[in-house]
């Protein structure tokens, strides 16, 4: 990554300003950086879209609705570069919030470490694929990647994040967190169709041959669980400063959830997201994968071919009450506070002749 530091960087749309198109590559260190993480297959690419679209609109652009063709935004305005776009996991989010950039990304909650041995398994479980805890895992944060920016890459200085987090003189910070067993169950066909063995085998085996229940208890809620506690003790810890917000609940209310989130990742009481309605329905699934067909490959950049990360709605996952029970009972054993998990939702009747119905409802997971 650090390799890039002196390549030559064209005009991004969306960028403020005009840039001269051969212009040298500007870096500047993310301060206060505000932390939107999620568990995988928790709405992280759905997140990831909607606050962009509400940047690059928040900033004059404008975003040509591929379905309906309708121009939203300012008709003059730079359009929005889907072919540039490349998932952060930083975002400019200059004009939108009171920081120069937002992490949105998969992630352990910085400053836990210093307690993380009052988890005695913590320190001993390892993740079961690579991504989970972007902040903390060996990369060159000296290039961190951005997107929106008229710089690719900037520093974050990940010592000074920690020792703010711990101390409570950080940005603010909030976790995404879904049902751990349709979470599971999502992530478990997201690795089956993904591009590299990194994740499409486990322990040398193909993921498509290892039965559920094994990767449930074995990979899945372990991996999981260790994401979760992170921002559980660090909110007990600093209950103003992070966040735990429901998936189920953002998918339910999207527009009232993510307002929320954006006014505690700000530090503000705003009701006036004027933008927030439109990008929030740019974000929707089928929009997304009407410019997955346009660009001719995934969004994200894990499928192969032309393949899709983005799961086709209308199935359901079914899990009887005894593998609920004992997902429960695992979770409570690593000290997960499941009483924060959404285990049905209090407007649907999930729970049906003992077995759990979720349907698929993300925009993008």
């Amino acid at each position: 990554m650090g390799m890039y530091m002196a390549a030559k960087n064209e005009t991004e749309a969306g960028m403020e300003g005009h840039v001269p198109p051969y212009r040298w590559l500007q870096m500047r260190q993310a301060k206060k950086l505000p932390i939107l993480s999620t568990i995988p297959r928790s709405g992280t690419w759905f997140l990831r879209y909607a606050i962009s679209f509400l940047s690059h609109l928040d900033r004059g652009g404008r975003i040509d609705d591929r379905i309906t063709r309708e121009i939203v935004g300012c008709p003059s305005g730079a359009p929005f570069d889907f072919g540039r776009f490349r998932g952060g996991p930083l975002f400019l989010a200059r004009n939108t919030m009171p920081y120069d950039h937002v992490f949105i990304g998969h992630t352990v909650c910085p400053g836990f470490a210093d307690t993380a041995g009052d988890f005695a398994w913590w320190p001993k479980t390892a993740f079961h694929v690579p991504g989970y805890d972007y902040l903390h895992e060996g990369l060159n944060y000296k290039y961190t990647p951005i997107d929106l920016a008229t710089y690719k890459y900037t520093p974050v200085p990940i010592r000074s994040l920690e020792r703010a987090v711990s101390t409570g003189r950080s940005a603010p910070l909030a976790l995404v967190h879904r049902n751990p067993l349709t979470q599971a169950a999502s992530y478990f066909r997201y690795c089956v169709g993904h591009a590299s063995a990194t994740y499409n085998t486990l322990q040398g085996r193909p993921l498509a041959d290892v039965p559920f229940r094994d990767y449930l208890f074995g990979s899945a809620l372990p991996s999981y669980a260790k994401q979760f506690v992170s921002f559980q003790a660090m909110a007990t810890r600093h209950p103003g400063l992070v966040r735990l917000v429901p998936y189920e609940d953002l998918m339910a209310r999207p527009v009232e959830v993510l307002a929320s989130l954006l006014n505690h990742l700000s530090g503000t009481s705003r009701n006036d997201w004027h933008n927030l309605h439109c990008a929030v329905h740019l974000a929707r699934r089928e929009h997304l994968k009407a410019v997955e067909a346009e660009l001719g490959r995934s969004l994200d950049g894990t499928r192969a071919g032309s393949g899709s990360h983005m799961r086709q709605g209308g199935r359901e996952e079914l899990f009887d009450d005894a593998i609920r029970e004992k997902t429960i009972g695992r979770l409570r054993s690593m000290g997960v506070d499941t009483a924060q998990i959404v285990w049905a939702l209090s407007n649907d009747d999930n729970f049906r002749n003992g077995h759990f119905r979720q349907e698929q409802r993300a925009a993008a997971e």
